[in-house]
């Protein structure tokens, strides 16, 4: 393979790896799914009844969208089992 043939793939392997990169937190982002209404409901008088959880609350809604992830964890920190089914 000659030199200017090596930099062209050498350029073509640097872009599919940046695309590879940037597309990863898409995905994941894109991925997640929103809890259910029966669990964003329980979540929510997990924290109104331990105040302490009140900044997880504040972050997991940062952006609008209680996750299930999101809601797992809060209801652990409450002591309450999550179900994997919710």
């Amino acid at each position: 393979m000659s030199g200017p043939a090596k930099r062209v793939w050498a350029c073509v392997a640097i872009v599919a790896m940046l695309c590879a990169i940037v597309a990863w937190p898409m995905y994941k982002k894109l991925r997640l799914k929103a809890a259910s209404a029966a669990v964003m409901d329980r979540t929510k008088r997990a924290v109104d009844r331990n105040p302490q959880l009140k900044p997880d609350w504040d972050k997991a809604m940062e952006d609008g969208v209680l996750t299930s992830d999101e809601a797992k964890a809060i209801l652990e920190k409450a002591g309450e089992k999550a179900e994997p089914d919710d």
